[in-house]
């Protein structure tokens, strides 16, 4: 039985690839863990079924090292260095390859069929096998807009519902393993996971299911790569392994592409974009804040001057973005004609909106309008979209899509998730959809609708979450009157550093990112109030920081709602007034809009006890101080 294995650069991470009886098959693991078991590869074809009857013609390994920068990502450079495995196998007169790759972070294969000609694809054999010891799995039923949260599924309930990339699998001792997959574009379209009653722990890949005819390409078929990002919770959200996978940008000049934060009125003011007098002042608010944007939205066509508008933004250093509904440029020629007049207004970013499919058809669609919009020097945010998969190295300029349960379902239009994303959601995103890539979550809502969190925890979602446009989803006079609204002024949306202090899914998460020599650390937690102590060892060795700290208020008279050395025990006088009030206190008996905000030196080895409420939060600013 021929066995391939390699290692990756760090030697913790280890594929093997094994051929037996013809089939193949492939395990991987990190420190000794197993993070997917024996699982399947394979691929059908109208021409051949490559999932069985092959033979091995020859097996190569080499590595690959080189780094690259993008104008916005979540750090900088980007290292690219992995060990890899290239077998070449055939059955009959046809020929298949094997390409794995090894990274400290993760392990990748793809299968490439070759010939000439015209193709036709009639599914994957490939799938991941869950390891029988891994504790939680949590997974997303797939949907067409990724609009759903991520749950704990029970193993053994797996099988009934498709599951939407990517999937996190608690392996144990520490190693957790997202299954994902990286490089999908329209010439195979986007794929799905689905398992059975007999195996529910194998998830096997699926073409889209409203792919209902072949997948028409083109020889050589390339499978997009099935990734198993593995290591520690800050391992996957660092990680640049999906943007590796995907081709060098076809970008040549970016300096068009900013990052930012963007001005956005219609999360709030449904109605908004079509009133241009509101439209100015959504303008001046972002002059105001110091936002380099304001977004558009659906509604403008027709009643807002664009030319006009991008004329008075200017002259307020704004820059405007437009959106549009993805059925208007269902053609390149038509979108080539739009994106070149809107570019000729001055108009510096498109969100494209309602694709809501996976099948290779409408994942073309990205393709090209990723393509017109650069020749146009347009950046993009793809919206009612599907997951990202690392292709922001390919497109530089497409700063992020949606694919998430965010902020717009806190309006309630959803009969099925008419609560919008909760806290729990909320700490869970960033191991799952986030690692993926940027996400139009639209985060930061006080007043405008109920959230069950609190203005701290609203607020540290803008450090917390990753997209290189950020919309924020509050009134404009709301913002421009919160406590919160120096450090919203302030907060980056790329960043040189990122990490992961302490995490767990859908109960809290820490995390630092530098930008410059400013750091910003920012804290959530769901359901239970907790005590966050942070250890500022990441800053620089002898320099001294201003720290600005948004957290919640607790007051002083809550002791029965906060975790436990967060306040002083009650005693016999709060007590004698508790009982004195008209009915006990509720659980969050709080005021979830209270924030406590506070300035003060620090440097590094110093450490931070911080508090968090129930569904609570803090945001902090560490700027360095000039020598």
């Amino acid at each position: 039985m021929p066995r391939f294995s390699i290692q990756s650069p760090n030697g913790r991470v280890k594929l093997t690839v094994t051929l037996r009886e013809g089939a193949l098959h492939y395990t991987a693991e990190k420190d000794g863990v197993t993070v997917v078991d024996r699982s399947p590869l394979g691929l059908l074809l109208r021409q051949a079924d490559l999932s069985c009857g092959l033979t091995l013609v020859s097996s190569n390994y080499a590595s690959i090292q080189e780094t690259y920068t993008l104008p916005a990502f979540k750090k900088s450079p980007c290292e690219n260095h992995a060990n890899t495995l290239t077998l070449l196998l055939e059955k009959h007169e046809e020929t298949l390859q094997v390409e794995g790759r090894a990274y400290d972070d993760g392990v990748a294969l793809r299968l490439i069929a070759g010939g000439e000609g015209n193709a036709s694809v009639l599914g994957e054999r490939t799938g991941f096998s869950i390891p029988a010891g891994a504790g939680d799995v949590y997974g997303m039923k797939y949907l067409f807009t990724y609009e759903d949260m991520y749950y704990p599924i029970p193993k053994c309930d797996l099988y009934q519902n498709r599951l939407a990339f990517p999937v996190l699998v608690d392996c144990g001792a520490g190693v957790w393993a997202l299954y994902a997959e990286a490089a999908v574009f329209g010439d195979y379209g986007g794929s799905n996971l689905l398992s059975t009653r007999e195996d529910p722990q194998r998830l096997m890949v699926q073409r889209a299911p409203d792919q209902l005819s072949p997948t028409l390409t083109h020889f050589p078929v390339t499978t997009p790569w099935r990734v198993v990002l593995c290591g520690d919770l800050n391992d996957i959200v660092t990680s640049n392994t999906l943007e590796n996978l995907n081709p060098p940008s076809i970008v040549e000049d970016t300096s068009f592409v900013q990052p930012g934060v963007a001005a956005w009125s219609w999360m709030a003011e449904n109605d908004s974009t079509r009133d241009p007098k509101r439209c100015r002042e959504y303008v001046d608010y972002a002059a105001q804040m110091g936002f380099p944007y304001y977004l558009a939205d659906g509604g403008w066509p027709g009643n807002v001057d664009i030319p006009e508008l991008v004329k008075y933004a200017a002259e307020r250093n704004v820059k405007i973005w437009l959106w549009e509904h993805s059925k208007d440029v269902r053609s390149p020629e038509i979108a080539e004609e739009k994106f070149k007049l809107w570019s000729s207004w001055g108009v510096v970013g498109v969100k494209i909106d309602f694709f809501e499919s996976d099948r290779a058809e409408r994942v073309k669609q990205y393709d090209y309008l990723a393509r017109i919009a650069a020749k146009y020097r347009l950046m993009v945010n793809f919206h009612g979209a599907m997951k990202p998969a690392g292709e922001i190295r390919t497109w530089p300029h497409v700063l992020t899509r949606e694919g998430v349960l965010g902020g717009e379902y806190l309006q309630n239009f959803s009969n099925i998730l008419p609560m919008g994303p909760d806290a729990a959601h909320n700490c869970t995103l960033p191991f799952t959809r986030n690692a993926m890539g940027p996400m139009d979550y639209t985060p930061v809502c006080y007043r405008a609708y109920l959230t069950g969190t609190t203005d701290a925890h609203q607020t540290a979602l803008t450090v917390i979450f990753t997209s290189y446009v950020l919309h924020i989803g509050e009134r404009a006079e709301t913002v421009l009157a919160h406590p919160a609204r120096p450090f919203l002024s302030k907060v980056p949306t790329a960043w040189d550093e990122t990490r992961v202090l302490e995490a767990y899914p859908a109960s809290f998460v820490t995390m630092a990112r530098r930008k410059g020599e400013d750091w910003f650390a920012a804290g959530i937690c769901a359901r239970r109030p907790r005590n966050v102590r942070l250890e500022l060892d990441f800053l620089e060795e002898g320099a001294a920081y201003t720290a600005s700290l948004f957290a919640d208020d607790l007051g002083d008279e809550t002791p029965f709602d906060a975790a436990e050395g967060a306040l002083p025990p009650a005693d016999a006088a709060l007590c004698a007034k508790l009982d004195a009030m008209p009915g006990r206190p509720a659980l969050h008996a709080h005021d979830l809009h209270r924030m406590r905000v506070e300035s003060f030196p620090v440097k590094k080895g110093d450490a931070l006890d911080i508090p968090l409420a129930a569904n609570g939060g803090f945001a902090l600013m560490l700027e360095k101080k000039a020598d």
